[in-house]
């Protein structure tokens, strides 16, 4: 069994970095911290507590974006239906409209196309 929370950290990969970010930042209000490790250009989401699990936003020749594979699910605060309603108004692509994990006792999911063609999932406590 795992000791502490199970996710510290997940990478959204992009191509275009500048997109990518505006896109975060305008329909999530994210705000970024700007690194460059290595090789690897990041955008590193900003939390309100130092050390709470975050996600960034990579862009690398080994990363590349899609819908296949593994779903990152960002938490709102906000009600589900409403974030979703707003960014498919602005024409973002929903996969999987809101709907509810075990009959919304553990929440409510939907999964969206991001600007780099990424499938990213958003959970909300409420729908």
């Amino acid at each position: 069994m795992l000791e502490h929370a199970p996710l510290v950290w997940a990478e959204i990969s992009v191509t275009d970095m500048n997109r990518a970010v505006a896109f975060y930042q305008t329909h999530f209000a994210v705000t970024f911290k700007q690194e460059v490790m290595n090789d690897m250009e990041m955008s590193i989401a900003e939390t309100a507590n130092v050390g709470d699990p975050s996600f960034a936003l990579l862009k690398h020749d080994m990363m590349v974006p899609s819908r296949d594979g593994s779903t990152v699910y960002l938490h709102l605060s906000l009600t589900l239906n409403d974030k979703v309603n707003e960014i498919k108004a602005a024409g973002v692509e929903i996969l999987l409209p809101p709907m509810p994990i075990k009959d919304g006792e553990c929440g409510y999911i939907a999964i969206f196309v991001d600007s780099e063609g990424n499938k990213v999932g958003l959970w909300s406590q409420s729908l």
